[in-house]
């Protein structure tokens, strides 16, 4: 029985530091500017990791928004760079929409603050996946 009451307790607090994490992000200058930005489908994943209480999913589709587009506004020359520091193979023959692509499928995202760096990969690191809005029964982590 004891066992039981601390698990629920130490569940519970989980979830309690979850929401409060999830209120700063919320409150933070920009989720404001990526819901400004972002397009209905997006908003409704936004309100999806909000009602399901993800604060890691929802910063990281913070980051996303604020990031769409970002790597076309470099140039050649620093995008070549890019792909050589990140061992794409033949970015020299590739054009700036391939070299993009490629080094976006490596996890580099170029952030509110202008600088690039590697994305950290994990389960919910796809914001745009939509796939599990599709399945209503999917359990609550807690």
């Amino acid at each position: 029985m004891g066992g039981q009451i601390a698990r629920l307790q130490s569940t519970h607090h989980r979830l309690l530091l979850d929401c409060r994490s999830q209120d700063r992000i919320v409150q933070s200058e920009s989720f404001v500017e990526a819901w400004k930005i972002a397009t209905k489908v997006q908003k409704v994943i936004a309100l999806t990791y909000l009602n399901k209480i993800l604060p890691i999913a929802l910063k990281f589709w913070v980051s996303d928004v604020l990031s769409i587009g970002s790597l076309n506004q470099l140039n050649m020359l620093i995008l070549r760079q890019l792909a050589s520091s990140h061992q794409i193979k033949n970015y020299s023959r590739m054009s700036k929409l391939e070299i993009i692509k490629h080094i976006e499928s490596k996890g580099v995202k170029f952030d509110s603050q202008n600088q690039l760096r590697l994305a950290q990969r994990s389960s919910e690191r796809d914001a745009f996946n939509i796939d599990f809005l599709k399945d209503p029964e999917t359990p609550n982590q807690y």
